[in-house]
């Protein structure tokens, strides 16, 4: 042992470890599993959210349009943690770092709106703070006339990196254009695999797409693969991190048939849900994307007002490995406001398409995940009453929800429960403010979107206006799976 210590090399070596254990430092050879939860808990966290970037797109030049950005730091539930410090105001503003705020949000519960604009630009809204946590806003563009006729509304976007659409087409009558935006400070870089109705398709122009920082790149599907009808486009962002959108300009021969924007998908998987099928006439549209190697077999559901049933002739549909396929879904449904439960043997991802009973407007909606808190929509002013969808595709649940004012205050709130396997609907009447909604699951396992659709009766020169919001559990009530949750949004 003295033979050992005589050597300078052993004896540093003890003297180290030594100094080590004494000072707490430690040498660790099996460290202990991060413990992702409080001491007794039995759910998962919720996130301390002090940082927010959402990305609101307006649609392209034409036609007397006028767009603006309604956006809400909502009332939380008491005790829901936020994070400290002042209140600092929230900026609703063009994309450049030298931009003016348009808009603020200044106090939490009290909508703040962008001015309406006829020349719109891409407007993100960022701040820190405690009035992050929960931050929601809706881009609504509304037109007379041209290419944008109509109504185009869809929620702002967290930035990521994995991203589905459904339903897009390059087709004789459309004009889909995919817009990535990037709010941070860095470039970043996009790969965009299509799936269409003959499969997969080999495009390279759509990867290694370059989006500037503090900017913006657009990918006309109709340039990208002509005449390519029922694609999916699955967005993969490689450096960096984007916020796409798809906008969907449609026509009937010279006439316009809507303009809208192609909500997000979930990514694929075996069971899944497409909720918010509007009620009343029209075309109603389920498309299908199999993005897997082997065909799938896929079991559909409808999720009526009065129960669930499975469409005579349809209740299974066939889906070939790595193709997209649509399915009309009109004269099953009659009308009902429903939404589609799907069963599959390969993972799939999907969205429908409800157009008006004049065919010149329409709305897409995605697949959706079931809520797991509370989840906050900004609802731009309407001039016909909305339709609040909530469906529990499994079994018997209940939910309740608040439809608050400019100001916060209450004007609509209610506990409902949603039968096995329905859709229940809740009308709200036409505002001609913006209004903000949360809905909560209690019990069980429900889904949930908020359509808008034309009166049956539409004067001559009025425009017809549709429109579908997802509903999601808001950031604040996901399950995390770190000790420190990293919720940063895109402010660099």
């Amino acid at each position: 042992m003295s033979g050992l210590l005589s050597n300078l090399r052993v004896r540093l070596g003890v003297c180290v470890l030594a100094m080590a254990v004494a000072g707490g430092l430690g040498v660790v050879t099996h460290p202990k599993t991060a413990v992702t939860r409080p001491e007794g808990a039995d759910g998962p966290t919720r996130t301390i959210v002090n940082r927010t970037a959402l990305s609101c797109p307006v649609p392209g030049v034409g036609g007397k349009v006028q767009s603006s950005v309604d956006a809400v730091s909502p009332l939380l539930p008491k005790d829901t943690p936020t994070a400290p410090g002042n209140a600092t105001p929230l900026s609703i503003a063009p994309l450049p770092t030298t931009s003016d705020p348009l808009g603020s949000v200044l106090v939490r519960g009290k909508i703040a709106s962008t001015p309406k604009a006829t020349k719109p630009v891409p407007l993100s809204i960022q701040g820190i703070g405690p009035l992050a946590a929960g931050t929601v806003g809706t881009s609504t563009s509304i037109s007379t006339e041209g290419v944008n006729r109509g109504m185009a509304s869809v929620p702002c976007l967290l930035p990521g990196s994995d991203f589905w659409f459904v339903g897009a087409s390059a087709a004789t009558g459309r004009r889909d254009v995919l817009v990535l935006t990037n709010l941070d400070s860095i470039n970043a870089e996009v790969n965009i695999t299509v799936y269409s109705a003959n499969g997969a398709l080999d495009l390279p122009n759509a990867r290694g797409i370059v989006v500037p920082a503090r900017g913006t790149s657009e990918l006309y599907l109709n340039l990208l693969a002509p005449k390519a009808r029922d694609l999916a486009l699955h967005v993969e962002s490689t450096g960096g991190r984007v916020s796409p959108a798809l906008r969907d300009n449609a026509t009937n021969g010279k006439k316009p048939g809507g303009v809208d924007w192609i909500n997000p998908s979930i990514p694929p998987t075996t069971s899944l849900v497409v909720p918010g099928i509007a009620p009343g006439a029209g075309a109603r549209m389920l498309t299908l994307a199999n993005p897997s190697d082997l065909q799938a077999t896929a079991t559909l559901t409808v999720n009526g007002p009065n129960g669930p049933f499975k469409p005579a002739n349809l209740s299974t549909v066939q889906i070939p490995a790595g193709t997209v396929k649509s399915v009309r879904l009109d004269s099953i449904l009659r009308g009902d406001p429903s939404a589609i439960t799907i069963s599959s043997d390969q993972p799939l991802t999907a969205s429908t398409r409800t157009v008006s009973a004049s065919g010149d407007e329409f709305a897409v909606i995605g697949s959706a995940e079931a809520l797991t808190g509370p989840a906050y929509l900004v609802l731009p002013a309407h001039a016909q009453p909305a339709q609040l969808q909530v469906t529990a595709p499994s079994k018997t649940a209940s939910m309740r929800f608040e439809l608050r004012d400019l100001s916060g205050k209450i004007i609509a709130t209610r506990a409902l429960d949603v039968v096995n396997g329905a859709t229940s609907v809740v009308s709200f009447k036409a505002q001609s403010q913006p209004t903000y909604l949360m809905v909560e699951q209690v019990k069980g396992s429900v889904v949930a979107a908020v359509t808008l659709m034309p009166p049956a009766k539409l004067g001559e020169d009025a425009v017809p206006l549709v429109a579908a919001w997802p509903l999601s559990t808001s950031l604040v009530f996901r399950a995390q799976l770190g000790a420190q949750p990293d919720v940063r949004a895109a402010l660099k």
